[in-house]
Parts: C-alpha cells; structure tokens; sequence
C-alpha cells in the first residue's frame, strides 16, 4: 500500500493529466462505442485470430483448397499473397494491446453464450484503456527527456497538458484509439529517452534497452524507423555524438547483441508472415507505396485538407525552438533537428496517400510528437518574460480550438478527407447539430439525370417554431413518378448562420399513410457558399421507393425554430435517371 501511495505521488501529474482527457472526452468531444475500426481492425486482429478463432497459421491451406478457413477474414483489413491472404498492418500494436486484451477475454468467457468473437463492445473499451495507458507512459518519458535539458519543472508540466489536450492524441485514445499512433508515440518517446540517456552517461545498458525499443517502433510501423535520423539531435552536440559513437564501435560485441535485440524483437512479425504465407518477408501493402518523385511537401504541412499545422497549430508554435536555437547560436541543434524533419516530412509526403486516409489531421506525425515538444519545452525555459507570455498564450489557445475540431471530426462536420478552404473556414468552430454532414453532400453528374417536372413555389415566408406545409400533391402529378430519384430543392436565401429552419420532404402511400421516404434538410445545408451571404442554395433529397401502381403522396414542409425563414424564388424539381 506504501508503495502504491509511493507511486501515485510520484506519478500524480500524469494521473491527472490523464484524468483531465478522459473529462474532455466524456463532457466535450463524446464517448464512442466502437474503437477497433478501419485501419484499427488490421492491427488488433491478431488477438482474436490467435486466441480466439485460432486461423492464423494458414501457410498449408491456400485459398482454393481451404475457403472456409477465409470465411472471417475476407471482410477484414487482409491483402491477397500470392495463394494466401496475409493481415495488411505490422503486429506491434496487437503486442501493446495484449495485456488488456487478455485481461478482458479471462473475465468475459461466459459473454453473449460463449459466442465471442473479439469485437464485442467490452473489447472496444479495453483498447480505450491501452490507449490512455500508453498515452499515460508517453508522457512519463516525455517528462524524463525534459529533466534531462533541465527544463523548469512548470513548464514540463505544460509540456505534458499541451500534448495530451492541444494535439490529435485526444482523438486517437478515443475515437480511433485502436490505430497504431499512440502506442507508436510511447515507443519513440522511449527511445528518445534512452538514447539521450547513453549520450548524457556513455553507459552501453542504455544502447540495449534502446534497440529492443527500435525493434519495437518496427514492429508498430516500419516506416518509423526514421527516428534514427533524430539520433544526432538527441545528442546534444558533434562531440557527443562523436564520443558515443566512437564508444559504441569500440564494443562491437555489445553493438552486435544490441542488432540482435533489434532483429529478434522484429522477427516476431517475421514469423507471424510465415504462418500466414509460408514467407518469412513480405510487402503486405500491396498497390500502395512512396513517390518520391512527387512528394507533397507544403500540402502535407499547410493544406486545408490535412494539412499538419492547420489541425495540429501548437507543433507550429513548437518551432520557436528553433529560433531560440539560431539565436543562441546553437547551430548543431538548429540543423541536426531541421535535417531530421525535413527527411521525416519529404518521405511521409512521398506515400501514394500523403493525407494517411479518412481520419483526423495529418496522424503520421503524432508518432515523432516529442521531437517537435522538447523545441517547444526549450524555447519556453529559455525565452524572455514577454516572448514566453505570448507563446503560453498562443499554445493555450489552441487548446480549445483542437477539442472543438477533435468534437468535429467525430460528429461528421468535418469532412474526413475532402477538406479545402471554403469547407474549413465554413464549420469553423461550429458545434451545433445543423452543422453535422454539410460537408459530406453528395456530387451528382447531372447529365445523368433528366427533369420531368419542376414546381415553382414563389416567395415561402414562416414565422418562428411554425411547421409550413407549403406543397402536398400525388404521384399522379409527376410524369414517371416512380422512377423519380432526386427531388432537388432550390431557394434564394442569405442562410444566416444562426438559422436552424429545416425543409422537410416526405413521400407516403397513400392507401395506409405509411412513411417510404422522410428528409428533414437543415437550410444550412443548402448553400454552395459561405454563410450570410444572399445566393441559390441547392439540396437533393435522394430516394428509392417501391416501382409499383399505388398512389404515392408527396409533401413539402418549411420547420422552423427561434426565427422564422422568408426563401425566395422556391422550386423543386424532379429528376431520374436518363
């Protein structure tokens, strides 16, 4: 019990920041109930494939002669080898998860009858918690790191709350806390940590415990492997790294057991491809890989698309390090750590999807989040009182505005991967439940379609919290009704933000009065354009209803709330398909 006490004290501000995320979670951004999804299933699917349904080792049964031992992963995250299927992603973050999955498997056996199957929601929340543990880890680390540059112990707690609460980790130990960035996180910040420690003491216990934590990186993600590039920032200086590596070279037993760590730590996957395969290395993202003839440099940095200082501000405000670098004249470091970014920034932006897919800001980055926070941590134990103020200020600010964005992305207001100017600056801090999926309308090739009827329903003008029914017509009414796929609705409006009137299409059988189609349209969902300014915005109710002789009947409604809607110009036009 002492030592337990012990550790809590020792430990309290990490516990509280943690605390403090899982309050911002639970208040701000919203619990989820599914966290192994996407790129998240691929990773953890080696657990219940192990332990549960037992069809890993498929090296003996290709897919022609043994089809049934395929039946549950050909609806999962796995690539087509050769005669095999072999799992897409690498297995570390199935190892970082093993403990809670193990510990929610022993004391669930008897779930839902015994039919368990690894996806159940009591295995969701225990990657909930390995995230929010290896998050809790990270910043351990973190903290040690900074000790090490004798970082003012305030602004190492700072440090730790700006990582947790003004980044993208927010989002991937909840919403996608079973992708591999925050475990990745804790690897690298480990390594780090280590690595410093070796040059700081020249003690070669430091070089082993590194490379056990480098074979790690390669088993989360073998593109990670470019933290080596940071190995001369994090020494501190030339003569250091001289030192250490010259050091290092002079024991090559302890530099050969050291490369031993490193290939017996990653051959866990190695062996994990051949029970799949019968291969012991394989490229397991197939049809994917690097340009580096192409890379996307300023778009994977500043595009509104995913761009990493438009989602993640406070890493830009990190580079004042440098600056304080250059203006100490500490070039070593200025370069060392310039180089490393550069590299790192040239070849992630080189992969055939430099935007990392549907997610939330530019998350490739969040693994090499303590190089980017140690810059910050210097800048502020170092600056003046002024320049310190306005860089405290600056990064707090962004706090709010990263939970904000974290809250949008969960709740569909922003896109997920089609971001651009007009969208960002569109849903820019809004919150409000109109704003969910404005951006995610979909495009139509209007050539495809062909106008059998349009309705012209003049100037439309409803008081306040007032339901308008403005059309009710039957399917008679409209030529070819029943092969009818849009019903596009158009009105000239100034959409001011603060309007939350919704235009409600239903369409009903008429011989019972049951529901075959119901849409009620936010009016902010209409405008192309920005807000607040007078234009025709347009929406498509899209449906299918059932092709058979029955009248069907078709209404138009204006709903509003606390103001009342005056649209000009109303017309709604039926459309199908040529």
């Amino acid at each position: 019990m002492h030592t337990f006490i012990n550790l809590i004290k020792l430990f309290l501000v990490e516990l509280l920041i943690i605390f403090s995320v899982v309050i911002i979670i639970n208040k701000f951004v919203g619990n989820t109930k599914t966290t192994i999804k996407a790129d998240a299933e691929g990773y953890y699917d080696y657990l219940p494939s192990i332990f549960i349904h037992h069809d890993l080792v498929r090296l003996s049964a290709p897919k022609d002669q043994n089809p049934q031992l395929y039946n549950r992963i050909n609806n999962r995250p796995y690539n087509d080898y050769e005669k095999f299927k072999v799992n897409k992603y690498p297995c570390g973050t199935a190892i970082l998860q093993l403990p809670f999955f193990t510990y929610t498997l022993l004391f669930n056996a008897d779930l839902e009858n015994n039919d368990m199957d690894g996806y159940q929601y009591v295995f969701h929340r225990s990657i909930f918690f390995a995230a929010l543990t290896y998050l809790f880890l990270s910043l351990i680390f973190l903290k040690k790191i900074l000790e090490t540059y004798s970082i003012k112990t305030y602004i190492i707690i700072l440090t730790q709350v700006l990582v947790a609460q003004a980044t993208l980790l927010i989002n991937y130990v909840n919403y996608d806390a079973g992708f591999s960035h925050v475990y990745s996180l804790f690897a690298i910040t480990a390594f780090c940590y280590f690595t410093i420690q070796y040059f700081k003491t020249h003690q070669i216990k430091y070089v082993l415990i590194t490379c056990v934590f480098l074979g790690l990186i390669l088993l989360l993600r073998q593109i990670n492997l470019l933290i080596i590039l940071a190995i001369p920032f994090l020494a501190g200086s030339a003569e250091n790294l001289r030192t250490g590596t010259m050091l290092l070279f002079s024991q090559y037993k302890k530099l050969l057991i050291g490369l031993l760590l490193v290939i017996g730590v990653f051959s866990i996957q190695c062996i994990l491809w051949y029970l799949q395969t019968g291969h012991f290395f394989v490229y397991s993202y197939q049809g994917e890989g690097f340009d580096f003839t192409n890379p996307k440099f300023i778009d994977i940095l500043f595009s509104y698309k995913k761009g990493l200082f438009v989602y993640t501000p406070v890493l830009f405000i990190c580079l004042s390090g440098l600056g304080l670098f250059l203006f100490k004249r500490n070039y070593y470091l200025f370069f060392t750590w310039l180089t490393f970014f550069v590299i790192l920034t040239y070849i992630l932006s080189s992969w055939h999807s430099w935007y990392y897919g549907a997610s939330y800001g530019l998350r490739a980055y969040i693994d090499f989040y303590p190089l980017f926070f140690i810059l910050l941590a210097c800048f502020l134990n170092e600056a003046s009182m002024l320049s310190k103020s306005i860089c405290v200020v600056l990064c707090l600010i962004t706090i709010p505005v990263n939970i904000i964005q974290t809250y949008q992305y969960k709740e569909n207001i922003l896109h997920w991967y089609e971001m651009d100017k007009n969208k960002y600056w569109k849903v820019f801090l809004e919150t409000d439940d109109a704003f969910r999926g404005i951006l995610w309308q979909k495009e139509y090739d209007y050539d495809n379609y062909a106008l059998v009827k349009e309705i012209a329903l003049g100037d439309i003008y409803t008081t306040k919290n007032t339901t308008n029914l403005v059309l009710k017509i039957n399917s008679a009414e409209i030529p070819d009704f029943n092969n009818v796929r849009i019903v596009q609705a158009l009105a000239y409006d100034d959409f001011k933000t603060d309007n939350r009137s919704k235009l409600v299409l239903w369409i009903q059988d008429s011989t019972n009065n049951k529901n075959l189609y119901w849409n009620d349209a936010n009016l902010l969902h209409f405008p192309e354009r920005k807000f607040n300014d007078w234009q025709t915005g347009i929406y498509n109710y899209e449906f299918i209803i059932p092709n058979d002789e029955t009248i069907k009947t078709i209404g138009f409604e204006v709903k509003t709330a606390e103001q009342g809607c005056d649209l000009k110009n109303m017309r709604l036009r039926f459309l199908k398909l040529r």
